[in-house]
């Protein structure tokens, strides 16, 4: 039996939201149905590997700790200005690294957009030397995500795990670890690489000045608060920032906005015209075909194009999802739009996809990956059972940090007052989620 079945039965009782709002498929009663059948197919490639992923954990496991020693002892109060910084990663039970602990110097600043304005801070760190933490390659450049929203601290994680599986060009490694500033304990966070153009990350050709047809790290991003943006014409007024290079020429904004509008502009003709054919010029499509999966089976309520999209256009290449970020107010765990109901529709009808099923074609491809991908999907529930054991009850400590355990913290609709019960919910939620989408993908009305 999965060990989030109890504590969900006892959790449930405790709700801080009352059950009649609870959807019936999230009740300790309710009876799955089964699944309806798939067509069976060849088998897909195999997820990207992680040698982390499959390795056992021992008895003694003992969570990883960031230490930080600002100079002088300053706060870290800026989203802008950095803070020098002394850093010290432990890894005690030696799991994810062969040192038991590393030192470095660097420096720390805060980073985020609502999640900046919480109690619980994050923050981006930048060594002085690049260095491997914690099983990732070599960098500089590191996240701290204070996940103060996702009381079960794990949201991230599996989402970047249906990423693993969907076999994104790069899926960001995560994993829990305890956090100390300046000696006081300030939480679990969840360690993670920063999304920027490097060999293990994006790893693009940037554009240099005279070169016109790439490489690009771009972002659709409501907020374009990047130096150089842009928004595409009307009806569709994406919005699109430029990350690298961070100052292109306006001969190179004009190409990637060319590059959008000649794809919108196509996707005016599928419905009316029935071309089906102009808009493939334009887009990687498998990497879109994942992108829209693993946003409609978490359930992001910004994953609908409009943020926290993120894309690149390489040289002789179209344009391509090539990683996800930001998944903290998923997977149920949100007030408004309907989100917090693991049924429904949140990506099949938004922006781009709302024109791309309209091609026959483009459905045909999706029920097709969906298939592939649909028994690696099935397993995600043990992943999160497993960092449930990666967690090794520094949960507890956490929560005595913030005592926010039954408490709304926006954009809570389900709040409980156990972090079993967080736990359990999210493992439930997100079973019945792609149980719900395996039977709508594969009915005649899809």
């Amino acid at each position: 039996m999965k060990r989030w079945i109890i504590p969900l039965l006892a959790g449930l009782l405790f709700a801080c939201t009352p059950e009649e709002v609870i959807p019936p498929s999230l009740r300790p009663d309710h009876e799955k149905p089964n699944p309806i059948p798939t067509t069976p197919t060849d088998p897909p490639d195999p997820p990207k590997t992680d040698a982390l992923h499959d390795k056992e954990i021992p008895e003694n496991f003992r969570i990883p700790v960031v230490r930080i020693t600002t100079e002088e002892g300053k706060p870290i109060d800026s989203k802008e200005n950095y803070v020098k910084a002394a850093f010290r990663f432990e890894d005690p039970s030696g799991f994810y690294m062969e040192e038991t602990f590393l030192e470095r110097t660097g420096k720390i600043r805060g980073r985020g957009n609502s999640t900046w304005g919480m109690p619980k801070k994050p923050y981006r760190i930048k060594l002085d030397e690049k260095t491997d933490l914690f099983g990732s390659p070599g960098d500089k450049d590191w996240i701290l995500l204070a996940n103060y929203s996702d009381k079960t601290l794990l949201r991230n994680i599996t989402a970047m795990e249906v990423s693993r599986v969907c076999g994104m060009a790069w899926t960001p490694r995560m994993l829990s670890v305890d956090v100390y500033l300046n000696d006081e304990y300030i939480g679990v966070y969840t360690f993670c690489d920063h999304k920027e153009v490097a060999k293990d990350r994006v790893n693009i050709e940037v554009a240099g000045p005279q070169e016109l047809e790439g490489g690009y790290y771009l972002e659709i991003e409501e907020a374009m608060d990047e130096p150089v943006c842009f928004q595409t014409a009307q009806p569709w007024n994406t919005p699109v920032m430029f990350h690298e290079p961070e100052q292109p020429t306006a001969a190179q904004q004009k190409y990637v906005k060319d590059w959008f509008e000649g794809f919108e502009a196509a996707l005016d003709h599928i419905q009316g015209d029935h071309d089906y054919t102009s808009w493939r010029a334009y887009i990687d499509i498998p990497s879109f075909i994942d992108y829209y999966i693993i946003q409609e089976i978490t359930k992001n309520p910004d994953g609908n194009v409009r943020k926290s999209t993120y894309l690149t256009k390489e040289k002789g290449k179209k344009l391509e999802m090539y990683h996800v970020w930001d998944f903290d107010i998923t997977l149920g765990n949100c007030d408004y739009g309907g989100f917090e109901k693991p049924d429904g529709w949140q990506m099949r009808y938004v922006k781009w996809y709302n024109q791309l099923f309209f091609d026959p074609g483009f459905k045909e491809d999706v029920v097709a990956r969906w298939n592939e991908l649909y028994p690696a999907l099935q397993k995600v529930p043990d992943f999160i059972d497993r960092q449930y054991t990666l967690m090794a009850g520094a949960e507890k400590r956490n929560f005595e940090r913030w005592k926010i355990l039954g408490v709304k913290v926006w954009p809570n609709y389900y709040y409980f007052a156990t972090y079993d019960a967080e736990y359990a919910f999210l493992n439930r939620f997100y079973s019945e989620r792609i149980q719900w989408l395996n039977g709508k993908i594969n009915s005649k009305d899809f």
